[in-house]
């Protein structure tokens, strides 16, 4: 029995047929098999790749269940070392692939960043193409925000301060205007760099900063916060789990955002903080490095602080560059 669409029959075609990740991957070799069963005109298929380590594999006899040529099933295909792999599948027969940001695009058609799949990836290199994701700035605002303890904006910037109170007082440490805050809203898994934040942090705590967290994850990364929190009282928040009026509070009441990944296809936190007036120290990799200004990069159009070396010693050095921003009212409120 063959796998059979009604899409051929619906009166209106569709001008492209857009997937994103695993879970669909399947759909554009399910489109070219339509091919070789009547429908002469299918739509074009776009995969949107966010994430390129997630990639649905499953055994071989699963492949079955699609009811689609055995052709398919091939190195060039869907086969992946015996196996079925659903998100090489799309990767393989899409007519057009794009990830969520340019340098992503160019860094899964590497080794070190392929997972596996850089070699296809790059002989489809012609049909891949990196866009920067966006925000929806009508949830990501500052000026009408339902979950912020005072609007602000750029001509209206003492709101900002409030809201560094008012998030201080929530999480338990000392009301102080004067001592830089630091916070990052993360799930806590090695892409994120939490290896390296938390070393980094043990390291800098001994300096006047404050530090809150906001995320879930690993049981070992969460026990390695909430040490950092014992051993700093004073200085350390730190909230397991999601929490959506914390996470905008966060953004708006910290004065820098921390973003230590060791990979990211794009990230979106960043980009939240720059509209927030919050400067992100971000790693220079996948959408961070595309969506981040550094001062050495352009000292005119800086809004962030980028480190390139995936070490705890790198990323200290990059707060250390946050006081000493800190420490210069011109250069930290222009």
């Amino acid at each position: 029995m063959s796998f059979s669409s009604p899409a051929p029959r619906v009166a209106r075609r569709a001008d492209l047929v857009h997937v994103h990740d695993w879970q669909v991957g399947l759909v554009p070799m399910l489109l070219m098999q339509q091919r070789y069963e009547g429908w002469r005109n299918p739509p074009p298929a776009c995969l949107t790749i966010h994430n390129l380590a997630y990639q649905g594999v499953f055994g071989p006899e699963t492949y079955g269940l699609t009811n689609a040529s055995r052709e398919f099933f091939m190195p060039d295909g869907v086969e992946f070392y015996g196996l079925l792999n659903c998100l090489k599948a799309g990767i393989a027969f899409a007519d057009a692939i794009t990830t969520v940001s340019p340098r992503y695009a160019r860094e899964i058609a590497t080794e070190e960043f392929g997972c596996g799949l850089d070699g296809l990836l790059r002989q489809r290199r012609e049909r891949l193409f990196g866009i920067l994701n966006g925000v929806d700035y009508s949830d990501w605002n500052t000026t009408n925000n339902r979950y912020l303890f005072k609007p602000y904006s750029v001509t209206r910037p003492a709101g900002k301060k409030l809201n560094k109170t008012g998030l201080q007082q929530t999480i338990g440490l000392p009301v102080a205007g004067s001592v830089p805050l630091f916070g990052t809203i993360s799930r806590l898994a090695e892409q994120k760099g939490v290896d390296i934040q938390l070393g980094a942090l043990a390291e800098m705590l001994s300096a006047d900063i404050q530090f809150v967290l906001l995320g879930s994850g690993s049981p070992d990364y969460e026990r390695g916060y909430h040490t950092l929190a014992r051993r700093f009282p004073d200085k350390v928040g730190v909230c397991i789990g999601y929490d959506e009026r914390l996470s905008h509070r966060i953004e708006a009441g910290c004065d820098f955002y921390l973003m230590p990944s060791q990979f990211e296809p794009c990230g979106l936190n960043q980009m939240y903080s720059l509209r927030y007036g919050t400067i992100p120290i971000v790693r220079a990799t996948g959408g961070l490095d595309d969506s981040v200004i550094d001062y050495s990069q352009d000292s005119e159009l800086a809004n962030g602080i980028k480190f390139h070396e995936y070490s705890p010693t790198a990323l200290a050095k990059a707060i250390r560059k946050a006081l000493a921003l800190y420490a210069e009212p011109e250069l930290f409120h222009p």
